[in-house]
């Protein structure tokens, strides 16, 4: 298991966030899983973790949170 899949796996097991958005954690063991989910909260949190690893450019963290907020924007409004 990667670094990415544990911080998955840590994010995911909210049970507040699991609660409210309505997913199980335990479908989602790896990044790419979760980017494969139907639910549009798992995806977003698999993005944000694939696309920051740790990178503390703020102009990828900028596009990162483009992305995210492009993509949440077009899957739950």
């Amino acid at each position: 298991m990667s670094n990415e899949d544990k911080m998955l796996q840590l994010v995911l097991s909210d049970t507040k966030l699991s609660s409210f958005y309505e997913y199980n954690a335990d479908e989602f063991t790896t990044i790419e899983d979760a980017l494969r989910a139907d639910n549009p909260i798992v995806v977003a949190v698999a993005k944000i973790i694939r696309g920051v690893r740790g990178n503390s450019d703020k102009s990828i963290q900028k596009e990162v949170y483009n992305e995210v907020i492009n993509y949440l924007n077009n899957n739950l409004l």
